[in-house]
């Protein structure tokens, strides 16, 4: 009976080490939303503005969690970090009325008002959208003008004032997006496979939220 209890506890530790272990692969690094857009965090950033005169506490302010975009210049904020594979959520919402912005991936160095880079689109009923800006290329990418590679549903974003989720995958030069849980776009063979990460700012009060890069 001894030997039979023996067993079966060891037999559980074993379970749940490897369940343990499971859930939390060693070469998996998680930065999460309490380490992003609180008030300490906004050294850790990049800012271009177009108007250069403006503070960017100005334009992009931190507090508590959320990045507020005040919409008063255009321009960006992006990591100081790059990244190439990788798995990133975030919420965003308008605040004050329906505008256009959108998350930017693997932007590269040489910071412009319109940068090189992915932009996953936020704009008002096109969320999901991807644009291929400045020369960056994908497989998708079919329109010579617009360099846009549409989304795949019907826009499913969420009143104004509510909060929507993005949802961005980037593995071995392919990006897919989901919009609120659903799949909006994929592309592949992207001429740039890793850059750093930003949010848009293209005039309209905007914010984020809940940010994870993983």
């Amino acid at each position: 009976m001894k030997l039979r209890l023996t067993t079966i506890i060891s037999v559980f530790f074993m379970l749940f080490a490897g369940f343990s272990f499971a859930q939390s692969p060693k070469n998996e690094r998680t930065t999460s939303h309490s380490k992003f857009f609180s008030a300490s965090d906004a050294a850790n950033w990049i800012y271009v503005i177009k108007d250069k005169t403006l503070d960017p506490s100005a334009v992009f302010k931190m507090d508590n969690g959320i990045l507020q975009i005040t919409g008063v210049s255009t321009g960006y904020l992006r990591t100081k970090r790059i990244y190439t594979n990788f798995d990133l959520t975030v919420d965003w919402r308008w605040t004050k009325v329906l505008g256009n912005g959108g998350v930017l991936v693997h932007i590269q160095p040489g910071d412009s008002i319109w940068p090189v880079c992915y932009q996953v689109q936020q704009k008002a009923n096109s969320a999901g959208d991807i644009i291929c800006m400045n020369g960056l290329w994908a497989k998708e990418c079919t329109d010579s003008v617009k360099f846009t590679v549409k989304m795949f549903l019907p826009p499913n974003e969420k009143p104004m004032g509510e909060w929507n989720t993005m949802h961005v995958i980037s593995k071995n030069n392919s990006l897919k997006v989901f919009v609120n849980g659903e799949l909006q776009n994929y592309i592949t063979g992207l001429t740039a496979g890793k850059g750093f990460i930003g949010f848009q700012n293209e005039g309209k009060p905007i914010e984020f939220r809940n940010l994870t890069i993983k």
